[in-house]
């Protein structure tokens, strides 16, 4: 009994490489860390003007302080009545005027006091300097481009037109400190950033197992007859015993 145990163990034994694995390490994980640095520049201009001032004489805006008109209009049925109303300029003067009427009338501006009008009086024949038609409110803005007097021409029905400065100015000489530029400078200022990304990269390591070798065909065939025969020398002595 005990040898055939003992062929058995022995058979088993050399079968044992066919399916057998024998693992030799265990799972582990394995982190690995990187970094990059990155660098960047760049660069901005500073541009600074430096200024002087001195008294000297320089042109201001002062009020011209218009005082408010009332124009009253009496005009046949179809004919229109005209009104005109000179203003003494200097070059760089600014008119600012507010007009508001009962019944549309029309405004000329005129460089001489010399004009005709339409049969019915109510247009101007030739040419203005600007010429505003039909309202019965309206805005004058305009600049003197020399001295002079010039002529605001209105004409237009039997109404009431009323006329207010809205902040006319002219310009006149007067000391002040007046500010110049003395120089100017330009700066190149260079700056750099830096930074830093980093990486981490986890590597899972698997274990290892020992493969057995691959066996050929007649190779797998004697080993098995190897087997059946020690099985039968065990069977024998046992016969014999």
């Amino acid at each position: 009994m005990t040898g055939q145990r003992t062929a058995l163990l022995v058979a088993l034994i050399l079968l044992s490489p066919l399916t057998i694995t024998l693992p030799l390490t265990s799972r582990t994980l394995t982190a690995y860390t990187t970094s990059t640095e990155t660098t960047m520049t760049a660069s901005s201009v500073v541009l600074r003007t430096y200024f002087g001032s001195t008294e000297g004489i320089a042109l201001v805006q002062v009020p011209m302080a218009l005082p408010p008109r009332v124009i009253g209009f009496v005009a046949a049925k179809g004919k229109c009545s005209q009104f005109t109303m000179p203003v003494t300029v200097t070059s760089g003067s600014i008119l600012n005027l507010n007009m508001t009427s009962n019944n549309p009338v029309n405004l000329y501006l005129l460089p001489t006091y010399v004009f005709q009008t339409s049969s019915n009086g109510c247009s101007l024949v030739g040419g203005a300097i600007l010429t505003a038609s039909n309202f019965t409110a309206y805005s004058l803005h305009w600049t003197a481009p020399e001295n002079g007097t010039f002529y605001i021409l209105l004409t237009g029905p039997t109404t009431i037109i009323v006329l207010n400065d809205q902040g006319s100015t002219h310009p006149i000489k007067q000391d002040e400190i007046i500010t110049y530029a003395t120089s100017t400078e330009t700066n190149l200022n260079e700056y750099s950033t830096t930074s830093t990304t980093t990486y981490t990269t986890t590597t899972d390591t698997h274990p290892l197992y020992l493969q057995p070798p691959t066996l050929s065909s007649l190779e797998i065939v004697g080993l098995i007859i190897a087997c059946l025969g020690i099985l039968l020398i065990a069977v024998l002595r046992r016969k014999r015993e």
